[in-house]
């Protein structure tokens, strides 16, 4: 999950935005919400609302699951 995470700091510090958006978007899909909320542990600031921001785009449903694995988890959501 941290390498995800740090794969998509890479991809945001190149200015790959629409690389960022296709990779979360099947990240958040594929995996459990609990992993992907380990995937903001690199620089959650910048993670989380980009975890978001794809789980909202996947459903409602995903988008607050993932919201309680982030807490869970310790990150502010």
């Amino acid at each position: 999950a941290g390498e995800i995470g740090r794969a998509v700091l890479g991809l945001v510090a190149e200015g790959c935005h629409r690389e960022v958006r296709v990779l979360l978007d099947a990240y958040v899909r594929a995996r459990a919400p609990e992993e992907a909320a380990r995937s903001a542990e690199p620089e959650p600031g910048r993670l989380v609302p980009l975890l978001l921001e794809a789980a909202r785009g996947v459903s409602d449903e995903r988008y607050w699951d993932l919201v309680h694995a982030l807490r869970v988890a310790g990150f502010a959501a």
